[in-house]
């Protein structure tokens, strides 16, 4: 099952005009979650598309790593502590689901995890060519918090962001308002804020999340931070996404896709 969405940008290149307003603007303490920081280089924020491809392309079933198993090669200069964040991020899907990811060693497909000055992002899913397994978080920035590390991971198991689901309507409504005057435009919009087709998308009968570790936060875009961009349409107290890693729905999400047997 394929769903196609042309977009007007193909966003298949590394830029370190994210990386350099991810050190300049984000701080440990910023209401923006650091993937949020690649709007308009990267699609919906910090997806990588094959550069092949002018359409983003979701591949339902076929996206997904054989045997539920991710080789990973680290190829950044992380620090022990970063290390450890990382491997914690890993150790929650180990805990909580079949997904295994394992040390390169000579398997034929892997993910490369480097921490360039180009932000945080991911591909989404498998795709029998290495050059679409890349994941990168940049130091320190993407590191602060382990919810990050879990969100690039689950964009390489062949997640997309809540905030794009077929229902994303009945929940969150988008004031574009808020958002930076340059990201105004429809363009823009249909490049980040598109909600997917509700006949072409699986969401496995699992209820829409705000506190989700695929959610962006309130402010993901916006031009000031009292004016938040995301608003939820129901009954929630606090920010959207996650700081800490999986909430239930994402692991029941991950069950489905990888752990039916």
């Amino acid at each position: 099952m394929l769903v196609q969405l042309t977009v007007s940008k193909r966003y298949h290149k590394p830029n370190k005009a994210v990386g350099k307003k991810l050190s300049q603007e984000y701080s440990k303490f910023d209401r923006r979650y650091p993937f949020e920081f690649g709007f308009n280089y990267y699609y919906q924020g910090d997806i990588l598309l094959p550069a092949q491809e002018s359409r983003v392309v979701i591949r339902q079933e076929a996206a997904r790593w054989p045997e539920a198993t991710v080789p990973y090669k680290i190829v950044g200069n992380f620090s022990l502590f970063e290390k450890m964040t990382l491997k914690s991020a890993m150790d929650q899907y180990h805990s909580k689901t079949c997904v295994r990811f394992v040390e390169y060693t000579n398997q034929p497909y892997f993910i490369t995890i480097s921490n360039g000055d180009t932000g945080c992002y991911s591909y989404v899913g498998f795709h029998a060519n290495n050059l679409y397994h890349q994941v990168n978080l940049q130091t320190p920035y993407c590191m602060y918090r382990v919810g990050t590390p879990v969100h690039e991971l689950l964009h390489a198991l062949g997640a997309f962001h809540e905030f794009s689901r077929p229902d994303r309507d009945d929940w969150i409504s988008i004031n574009r308002s808020a958002l930076l005057p340059e990201y105004q435009t429809d363009q823009f919009f249909e490049n980040n804020f598109v909600v997917l087709p509700s006949d072409q998308v699986l969401t496995y009968n699992i209820a829409y999340d705000y506190g989700s570790v695929m959610h962006y936060s309130r402010y993901a875009g916006a031009a000031s931070p009292n004016s938040p961009v995301m608003i939820n349409k129901k009954p929630w107290f606090g920010d959207f996404g996650s700081e800490t890693g999986l909430k239930q729905s994402d692991i029941t999400m991950v069950n489905a896709m990888y752990c039916k047997k």
